[in-house]
């Protein structure tokens, strides 16, 4: 991405930082209208600003106008990121790796990794302390899997994933059996597959199926605390945020989005393109391109016409006892 400097090109730039909070050394961005007061009153050596704002009222200011100056200022995070991430290298000596483990080419493996027989690294993993990963794993090139994260056995993992620290793949599913009086346990013996450019949040747990995969699309983007369950199969592309829980043997297509909180039940589809509200609950199948809310689940429109009457009950309910004692009609 190119841009066009207005101001001194001769500063010098160590960091970055919000509008507000940045010092004369460090990168700031505006990409709306709305914060155009906060970059009048920035200290930030240089802003980015997106080419689709007026700059009038940055005439005293450094600022490169870019096209897009969230994407750019997202790539100097980037360039400094992976320069932090650089620093990490080389196998710790208290890390315990079996005989049969092949490690790719310039992998970080930290303090006290434990990581079984059979396991496959790619090239440029980094895998930080106090991590599990267990018999039988594969790991593409260039993932990055932090501190206390859980991977168990026969789970297959693609390029370029990250795994934010608390993570637990392939843990077993929640299935038991009433027999006797008496909860048994189901077993599980299947695997967990998780493609290319997937992000797993904090804490999530995806867990390993009955039989059969567990599967995770190219591209997803989970959050922290999502509770993936057994067998569920979840497409490209999706953003699945904080809080939601998926039952087993649910099937999600492509491009979904599912908002905080959400609870879906098991063994239904749900469709392409899906955008499910925050805090809903989905218990049937939804078909391509539908935009959902609420619970009992409804069209997003219909949810948001009920939370509105919801608020108006109180009211109503006493209208009505008013107007039932004016017809004098009983209970």
């Amino acid at each position: 991405m190119s841009g066009k400097l207005i101001g001194n090109k001769y500063i010098i730039l160590t960091g970055v930082n919000s509008l507000l909070e940045a010092n004369e050394h460090d990168v700031a961005f505006v990409c709306h209208y709305k914060y155009i007061a906060d970059a009048v009153k920035s200290k930030a050596g240089v802003i980015l600003v997106s080419t689709n704002i007026d700059c009038e009222k940055l005439i005293n200011k450094n600022i490169i106008k870019v096209k897009r100056a969230d994407y750019a200022y997202n790539i100097i995070l980037n360039l400094i990121s992976k320069h932090m991430l650089s620093e990490n290298i080389g196998v710790d000596k208290y890390a315990h790796i079996a005989p049969n483990v092949k490690i790719g080419h310039n992998v970080y493996i930290g303090k006290n990794v434990v990581i079984e027989n059979k396991t496959v690294i790619g090239n440029n993993v980094k895998i930080f302390p106090n991590v599990y990963i267990g018999y039988d794993v594969k790991i593409g090139n260039n993932c990055i899997i932090y501190p206390n994260v859980v991977i168990r056995y026969s789970t297959t993992i693609g390029k370029r994933v990250i795994i934010q620290p608390g993570a637990v793949i392939g843990g077993d599913g929640f299935g038991f059996l009433r027999i006797n009086n008496k909860w048994c346990k189901v077993y599980h013996i299947g695997k967990v597959d998780i493609g290319d450019d997937v992000e797993i949040g904090a804490n999530t747990t995806i867990d390993r199926a009955t039989v059969g995969v567990t599967k995770i699309g190219s591209g997803t983007k989970i959050d922290n605390l999502v509770q993936v369950a057994h067998n569920v199969q979840i497409g490209k592309n999706c953003v699945i945020v904080a809080q939601v829980g998926i039952a087993g043997s649910t099937k999600v297509g492509n491009n979904v989005q599912i908002g905080g909180q959400s609870g879906i039940i098991g063994h239904i589809q749900i469709g392409n393109n899906v955008m499910v509200a925050s805090q809903s609950g989905i218990t049937k199948n939804i078909k391509d391109d539908k935009q959902v809310g609420g619970n009992p689940m409804t069209s997003i429109n219909s949810s948001l016409k009920i939370k509105v009457l919801m608020k108006k009950l109180p009211k109503i309910y006493k209208d009505l006892k008013t107007l039932k004692k004016f017809l004098k009609i009983s209970n």
